[in-house]
């Protein structure tokens, strides 16, 4: 599964200056951590930051000896800071982005910010259908928070052939509820894609699209909800 997830973010400085600092705490052999910056221009700037984590694992043998064994690996995020919305792109991320938002507000004094997205997914997807029209249907919705009745909420999954927004707005018929996820497909070159957007900003493809797809998936991402 490719997964690539936007945020939002506060920039105390030009994304050339950001790119600088950046740039002074750099990746290498000697480095627990750091980045490596590979595309600057006024508008955005490219890069890979990297952890590198030092643990030990044991195994335990049949007869119940142990070994223990020093390990290395490394986390890698692939980013892209941008001057507009959404000003931050993670193209390949861990489970946890704890050291690189810390180092990412360290370079910048902390008068950075980043703030996870809440948008409105069925609203990204009419955006989207706007640019591709052709075969578009939403075929998967997961709610959550749907209220059953007082003290009682639900967590459902809504799936058909065609498209499922008519059934979801008459299924939720005025119950408070939260749309955590969608599905859609669409035609492009020809070939049918298939998509998951998540209302944190996140989209999910079984395989890489195309650079023109995921731009303007990028573009059409609304406003984060107040």
């Amino acid at each position: 599964m490719n997964r690539v997830r936007w945020l939002q973010a506060t920039w105390p400085c030009s994304i050339r200056t950001l790119a600088s600092r950046l740039k002074s705490h750099a990746f290498s052999a000697q480095t627990n951590d750091g980045f490596l910056v590979e595309r600057v221009r006024d508008a955005f700037v490219e890069g890979r930051h990297f952890e590198k984590v030092l643990f030990d694992e044991v195994i335990r043998d049949p007869f119940g000896n142990e070994q223990t064994f020093e390990r290395l690996l490394y986390r890698e995020v692939e980013f892209v800071f941008s001057s507009q919305y959404p000003q931050v792109e993670l193209r390949r991320f861990p489970r946890s982005l704890q050291a690189f938002i810390t180092r990412t507000a360290e370079l910048t004094e902390f008068a950075t910010t980043f703030v996870p997205l809440d948008i409105d997914t069925f609203k990204w997807a009419d955006s989207i259908r706007d640019v591709y029209p052709r075969h578009f249907r939403i075929d998967l919705a997961q709610l959550s928070e749907v209220v059953v009745e007082e003290n009682v909420m639900a967590k459902m999954v809504l799936s058909s052939q065609l498209d499922v927004r008519a059934a979801v707005a008459r299924f939720t018929n005025r119950r408070q509820h939260r749309v955590d996820r969608i599905q859609i497909k669409l035609e492009h070159a020809d070939e049918l894609l298939s998509l998951q957007l998540a209302a944190d900003g996140t989209l999910r493809t079984d395989n890489p699209l195309p650079r023109e797809v995921l731009d303007t998936i990028r573009q059409t991402l609304p406003p984060t909800r107040a």
